[in-house]
Order: C-alpha cells, then sequence, then structure tokens
C-alpha cells in the first residue's frame, strides 16, 4: 500500500466498528491492531494481559492512585509509582500504538490513537457511528440481552470511552473536528463503511501533490 497509511478507528459501542476495521485491514492486507494493544503494554509493564485488561479504555480513579491506600508509595525513588495504573497502562499503550505505526500501514482502534498519531501525515483518523436503535438491535443480537439491557450497556460503555478520551487528550469524544471521516455505519451497513474508507485512502494514495 502506498504511503504507508495508518487507519485510526474510533467507535460508538455496538456501532460496528471493530468489524469495519476488521475489513479493512483485510482489504488492504494490513494488520489490524485491537487486543494485541492489550498484550504489548502487559510486556512494558511486565503485567498479566488480565489486569491490563481492568484498566483498558477506562479513565482513571481517585483509588487508583497508589498513594490513596499506601501513602508510603508518595515517597517511591520511582517516579511513575505515583501515577495511577490506569494511566501508566494508557501511557504504555500509546507507546505501543507509536511502535505499530513506526512499523508500517495497518488498522488500530480506539485507545487515542488518532490523537496520539496526530503528527503523522501518513495518518487517516476514522469514528464510526451509527443511530441507537441500530446499535441495540445490534448489541440484543450479539450479547443475547433485552432491549433495556442493551440501551444501559450502550450508554454505560459510551461514557467509559468518551471520559477515558477526554481525560487523555482535552478534546471531545466523537467531534468531527477531531476525525478526518466519520462514518454512519447504520446507514451504509459495514461493507461499504469499509469500502469507503479503502476508496479514501486509495485516493489519497494517488492524489497529487500541490503545486
Amino acid at each position: 500500500m502506498k504511503n504507508n497509511w495508518v487507519i485510526t478507528v474510533g467507535r460508538q459501542f455496538c456501532s460496528g466498528g471493530a468489524e469495519i476495521g476488521h475489513k479493512v485491514a483485510k482489504a488492504l492486507d494490513i494488520p489490524y491492531y485491537d487486543r494485541e494493544i492489550i498484550d504489548e503494554a502487559a510486556g512494558i509493564l511486565k503485567m498479566s494481559p488480565e489486569d491490563i485488561k481492568k484498566h483498558d479504555e477506562k479513565p482513571p480513579k481517585l483509588w487508583d492512585y497508589p498513594g490513596y491506600q499506601y501513602a508510603n508509595y508518595w515517597y517511591s525513588e520511582d517516579p511513575s509509582l505515583m501515577l495511577p495504573i490506569s494511566i501508566r497502562i494508557a501511557e504504555a499503550q500509546f507507546s505501543a500504538i507509536t511502535n505499530y505505526a513506526e512499523k508500517g500501514p495497518c488498522v488500530i482502534m480506539g485507545r487515542c490513537a488518532d490523537f496520539v498519531l496526530s503528527d503523522r501525515p501518513n495518518v487517516i483518523s476514522v469514528f464510526i457511528k451509527a443511530d441507537l436503535s441500530q446499535r441495540i438491535e445490534r448489541a440484543c443480537r450479539l450479547y443475547h440481552v433485552s432491549e433495556a439491557e442493551a440501551k444501559k450497556l450502550i450508554k454505560k460503555t459510551d461514557k467509559i470511552r468518551a471520559d477515558y478520551y477526554d481525560s487523555h487528550t482535552q478534546q471531545v469524544w466523537g467531534r468531527p473536528e477531531y476525525y478526518d471521516l466519520i462514518i454512519d455505519s447504520g446507514k451504509f451497513g459495514t461493507d461499504l463503511s469499509a469500502r469507503l474508507i479503502c476508496e479514501c485512502i486509495e485516493r489519497k494514495s494517488n492524489e497529487k501533490p500541490n503545486l
């Protein structure tokens, strides 16, 4: 693929973002990174992937601070121990994201990747959205829950993702000005949404420089 394009994908919960990301990666024959970021961060921090998952894409809480429970941590010779575990995990994930982008073209899901890589000219940031009713239907089908439970799960997960993104970027999750392309997967479906992203990449790759 020309220009080593990196595609970052932010997504509302149950909008089909992961499915679209997979289809884009397959169509362009490039790596797809999502859960792999957890494993990479676990290696960096020498923690288990299971412990990383507990804080994955979640904002820091007051009780995450070591000093909240163990006052002597504040006098540690290692300043990093004064940071909440969720922040240390996020920073490890950001390092993993940067490493993936440096390796070559790929699709990277969530975790503020659009912000982390915002200074790179070969990055296309995408945000996937859909109407709540369509996301509820998808959640019911995927997670075998009632409509009421699906709606509650969607709102809770979206809030967690928004708080995580906002706390690490000082930007507002899902705001149009922070993305290159916003797609309503409810209107276009996952197949066409993936094709639209691929077509944008192809057109950008063949774009003539401004003279």
